[in-house]
């Protein structure tokens, strides 16, 4: 086991030229001292390329120095003193010191140093070294920089050869003849630690009249770890708890973690037997061992679950030492999982720190903002506001006596009240913080990019959700270009920003609603990849974002038309926000908005889905439990939430209507007019204007119903007369919702007789879905079919009879084609078309003769 310690340098070093070549430029360099983050999962070859670089510069007559945690500020500082000095941190996320301890460089009689810092993640422990330490606090910057390692540049065959070849003289065995199997094709390229392993456990197990060895790399630290358990003295259970609480056995990080992994995988209640009677220092060991499993777990089933079960168990054994708290706490991720715990860990550490003095300080800033963040997540962003706020004031003032340190905390409590604000509805804050943050992030020197660019990226993202509607190209802009930014980031860090950029791209709803769906298509379908891989074995900490990318997805694909798949995936989506519902109900907030509102959003999609495609029967229970919740919340919060109480009144008023039940979904349809006309009178926002102008037109349908066409015109005309407004801000995206009330108002006027009126509202419907259908058939076809068998219907009633029957052969074509893709849904429109198109021919001229009856068919509304 000992001979994959990297410091022995057992196995040649290769396939890392490109790496080696750029450290040793970084190296080099005029500045007194550069800083370096070098990521890469456990096993990827960190460690061995730093001890490779230590190897090759101590040629140049460069000094290497390794810090080890517990070293005194003082002794680095003397430590570092030299013409040329290598600062190697190996897991540097675990050093609880490591802001003093890099501060003290500053104070060495050096001539250049090099940091190296080695970790899998940067997440908040390399964020907050920007502020926290003193060796980037005066105005000589540091140079800083991240890379992040990527596959070798070795084939696996090649990997396993050269471990064998430097492994069996140690082991004093011949090198036998090599079978590597072949990984699997959606395999990730194997990580150095794991070939190595794999290549010593063959030769350790091997059998010598065996004529060949068989390297299985896929499962190498499995069974590595395997011969060595036939070793221990102790129980399994004794080993990973001793991990657990500090003891490292002398096992490399990865072993020992697939080592505990396997373990408390193996029964239920391992989690609790490990982690039973632990001190509060044993405790925070086992949380530190957690987060690493967060970051890297092994390939053991379900082992991602873990995190949350330790962090569940240990947390609340920690003491209520600032230091083991404050330790814990940095090192969970911006959006920290599981968040609870995050939530418990900054309350307390907040009581701590302000029992003592409750005076300025950057700890205690730093715990408001991570328990605003933690609670914001939960979906309290009401209770996220106060310490928010805090958080935010109190880095007003630190950063006022010292602005070149302290800026990037301040902007980044910025962003955390931004965000806070709004998912409680204040908009306006929101807009303003948002400006603030992005005019000064976008300010700052080229140097403090390193920093600067993860806010960057957040505040473009956060102008796009701001641009107004008709600003779709600036919008675009926005967005592609945090997109550019992120991808960046996610090349140098990728478990750091990956979910960032799922994120990003799920917001491309908004281009949905703006009427280009297909645009946004790709963009949605990479979030819910990055999410669909994020929470496969972190169900916790990412099924909730998974939802939400699936629901946007859902929407996306219903804006074009592709109804299974947006049915499937909106399914999927309400099928997530339910399991979160019920796990928030078990451990005691189940209540929460944010939860009731993303379930009720999931209940009412899938519920519009089902009832359009002709499964109204099967909306009918999502559609009225969607409703409920949206009661609920708009007793509780009217201005956050009524808007969307109209939309499931309407919703569920259509779907009513579809059913027979027309006078309670006229009922419906009524209220949802009341509560958007009192949102039009109180602000100004043109979307209110657009929901009223289709609670509007659905009103019309509803009367006509009921039998009441005379009632349906006043609202059908207002609703087009709004419509037109709407229209002239952006054409392209509400052109649907024009012409869908132009044909109802046509349908109505021929209804009443008065199918002159009738006819130029019904051709000008036409004339617009037959522009959108070219675009988008499958979601505007059906559209375009009823409001040309209306047409058909008024042209008729003027007895028009070869123009009407076009129109009305036209959508007879159209609704065949519909019908033989899915028959339940378009079957019945269908047989209307033709009954109308069979009404029409019977009264064409025949030999010279004039017909003068009329169309004996009330008219088609969309």
């Amino acid at each position: 086991m000992g001979l994959l310690e990297p410091a022995l340098r057992v196995v040649p070093f290769s396939g890392r030229d490109t790496e080696m070549a750029d450290l040793t430029t970084w190296a080099g360099g005029a500045e007194t001292i550069r800083a370096r983050l070098l990521t890469g999962l456990g096993g990827s070859g960190k460690s061995r390329i730093a001890v490779e670089l230590s190897a090759r510069l101590s040629r140049r007559r460069w000094r290497s120095v390794w810090l080890d945690p517990a070293d005194e500020p003082g002794d680095v500082a003397e430590a570092c003193r030299g013409p040329r000095v290598l600062v190697v941190v190996d897991d540097a996320a675990s050093f609880p010191r490591l802001d003093h301890q890099l501060g003290a460089i500053r104070k060495a009689d050096a001539g250049r140093v090099r940091v190296l810092l080695l970790a899998r993640t940067g997440r908040e422990w390399w964020t907050r070294l920007r502020w926290a330490s003193p060796l980037w606090a005066d105005p000589v910057t540091v140079p800083t920089s991240i890379v992040h390692i990527g596959p070798p540049a070795l084939t696996p065959d090649r990997m396993v050869r050269n471990a064998v070849a430097a492994f069996a003289p140690r082991l004093g065995v011949p090198v036998p003849d090599l079978v590597v199997c072949d990984l699997p094709a959606d395999a990730d390229p194997p990580r150095f630690g794991d070939v190595h392993a794999a290549a010593l456990a063959v030769l350790a197990e091997r059998d010598e009249a065996e004529a060949e060895a068989v390297v299985d790399v896929a499962r190498g630290p499995a069974a590595l770890l395997d011969q060595e358990r036939n070793r221990w003295e102790d129980t399994d259970a004794v080993v990973a708890r001793a991990l657990l609480c500090g003891d490292r056995r002398d096992l490399p990080d990865r072993l020992a973690e697939l080592h505990v992994a396997r373990t408390l995988q193996a029964a239920p209640g391992m989690t609790e037997v490990c982690t039973a009677r632990i001190t509060s220092a044993e405790a925070f060991e086992a949380a530190m061992f957690a987060f690493r499993l967060d970051v890297d777990t092994p390939a053991v089933t379900g082992a991602g679950r873990l995190t949350a079960a330790l962090l569940e168990r240990v947390i609340p054994q920690l003491s209520d030492d600032p230091a083991h708290l404050e330790g814990v706490l940095r090192l969970f991720p911006a959006r920290p999982a599981p968040t609870g715990q995050a939530s418990d860990v900054a309350s307390r550490l907040v009581t701590a720190l302000a029992a003592d003095d409750g005076q300025d300080t950057t700890t205690l800033a730093e715990a408001l903002g991570a328990w605003a963040r933690a609670l914001e997540e939960t979906g309290r962003s009401d209770d996220a506001l106060e310490p928010a706020e805090r958080a935010e004031a109190m880095w007003r003032r630190i950063t006022a006596a010292d602005p070149l340190r302290y800026r990037v905390a301040l902007w980044r409590a910025m962003r955390d009240l931004a965000v806070v604000s709004f998912g409680s509805g204040r908009d306006e804050q929101f807009e303003a913080l948002v400006d603030e943050t992005v005019s000064a992030w976008s300010s700052v020197p080229e140097a403090e990019a390193v920093w600067t660019d993860p806010e960057l990226a957040w505040g473009l993202y956060s102008l796009e959700l701001t641009t107004r509607p008709a600003d779709v190209d600036a919008a675009r802009w926005y967005h592609e270009r945090a997109v550019a930014i992120l991808r960046d980031l996610v090349a140098q860090d990728p478990v750091a920003y990956e979910e960032t950029l799922a994120r990003v791209q799920a917001n491309l709803l908004l281009l949905v609603n703006r009427g280009r769906p297909a645009e946004a298509l790709d963009g949605l379908r990479e979030s819910v990849a990055i999410r669909r891989r994020l929470a496969r074995d972190r169900p916790d900490a990412f099924e909730r974002h998974l939802a939400y990318s699936l629901s946007n997805l859902s929407h996306a694909l219903a804006a074009l038309g592709a109804a299974a798949e947006a049915l499937a995936a909106g399914q999927e989506a309400l099928a997530l926000r339910r399991r979160a519902v019920r796990k928030a109900a078990a451990s005691g907030r189940g209540g929460a908005p944010r939860l009731r509102f993303e379930l009720a959003w999931s209940l009412s999609g899938v519920g519009v889905l089902l009832s359009e495609q002709g499964r109204p029967h099967e909306a009918l229970s999502l559609e009225e439990e969607a409703l409920t919740i949206r009661r609920e919340l708009a007793r509780e919060a009217p201005d956050r939430y009524r808007e969307m109480l109209a939309t499931s009144c309407s919703n569920l008023g259509v779907t009513y209507s579809r059913l027979g039940r027309f006078g309670d979904a006229l009922c419906l349809e009524q209220e949802a007019v009341g509560i958007r006309r009192e949102l039009v009178r109180n602000f100004s926002a043109g979307r209110h204007r657009q929901h009223l102008a289709r609670s509007l037109s659905n009103l019309g349908v509803r009367y006509s119903d009921m039998g009441r066409t005379e009632d349906a015109v006043e609202p059908t005309r207002e609703a087009v007369s709004l419509m037109r407004q709407v229209v002239r801000d952006d054409r392209r995206q509400h052109l649907p919702d024009l012409a869908t009330a132009l044909a109802n108002l046509g349908a109505t006027l021929t209804d009443l007789s008065r199918a002159q009126e009738a006819v130029g509202p019904l051709h000008e419907a036409v004339g617009a879905l037959r522009d959108l259908s070219r675009e988008s058939p499958q979601k505007h076809l059906p559209g375009l079919a009823s409001a040309l068998t209306a047409l058909a219907v008024a042209l008729g009633e003027q007895r028009r009879y070869a123009s009407a029957a076009a129109a009305a052969r036209e959508a007879v074509r159209i609704r065949d084609r519909l019908a033989a893709t899915d028959q339940r849904r378009f079957g019945d429109d269908l047989a209307r078309s033709v009954r109308v198109l069979a009404g029409i021919e019977a009264l064409l001229p025949q030999r010279g003769s004039r017909n003068g009856h009329y169309i004996a068919a009330r008219s088609e509304r969309v």
